[in-house]
């Protein structure tokens, strides 16, 4: 999709994940998909979540299933089918998955995000929340506007036996109706594997959830 947008919104934060003996997360604004979003023709509206007869993504450290008319951005930049991905409607929502093993208390993880979130919407209202789907971990719902649109941004940070999680959901208000069941699905369906638990993915190069 090309074009200019007469309604913007910027990803705000992405999470680079180094692979190796060590693995950690370093925080940012995402350049290359704010960039993205910035060209991104959204003439045309958001479409309902397609939630009847879900995609499903598995991988060795997590679960999860998604609408059929929703996709996993695979052309982005520092995308990583077991790491950091990204799940996007057609339109501009998405939620964000940050996977690792780095030893980091959830509500460390959660500060560096609001911080990073209070850059782009000011001083949004804020309300607390402990759960996502079946996880356990510290949360934070975001209310602002992102360069004028009313926005709504769910932050999610989880840590046990070594694995830790950081989601990122964010969408326009206005689309939140067309959104909401897919977001549902995708929180509901969510699944880590910890150290503890094995899984073989079903498709090793599914990232696009194919």
């Amino acid at each position: 999709m090309n074009g200019i947008a007469p309604r913007i919104l910027v990803i705000a934060v992405a999470v680079s994940l180094v692979v190796g003996g060590v693995a950690g997360f370093f925080l940012g604004i995402a350049s290359s998909k704010a960039g993205k979003a910035f060209i991104r023709d959204i003439f045309e509206e958001e479409r309902m979540a397609e939630v009847s007869h879900p995609k499903k993504l598995v991988r060795d450290k997590f679960e999860l299933q998604y609408p059929s008319n929703w996709n996993v951005s695979v052309d982005d930049e520092d995308y990583d089918p077991d790491h950091l991905f990204s799940i996007e409607s057609p339109g501009t929502a998405f939620v964000m998955f940050a996977i690792g093993t780095l030893e980091m208390e959830p509500e460390d993880n959660l500060q560096i995000q609001i911080r990073e979130f209070e850059k782009l919407m000011g001083s949004p209202s804020m309300d607390r929340f402990e759960s996502y789907g079946r996880l356990t971990g510290k949360g934070v719902t975001l209310k602002g506007k992102v360069m004028g649109i009313k926005t709504t941004a769910k932050l999610f940070a989880f840590h046990q036996d070594g694995l830790t999680v950081m989601i990122t959901q964010q969408c326009p208000d206005e689309d939140l109706k067309c959104v909401q069941d897919g977001l549902t699905l995708i929180e509901s369906s969510f699944t880590p594997r910890t150290k503890n638990e094995k899984g073989t993915p079903d498709k090793p190069d599914a990232g696009g959830g194919q």
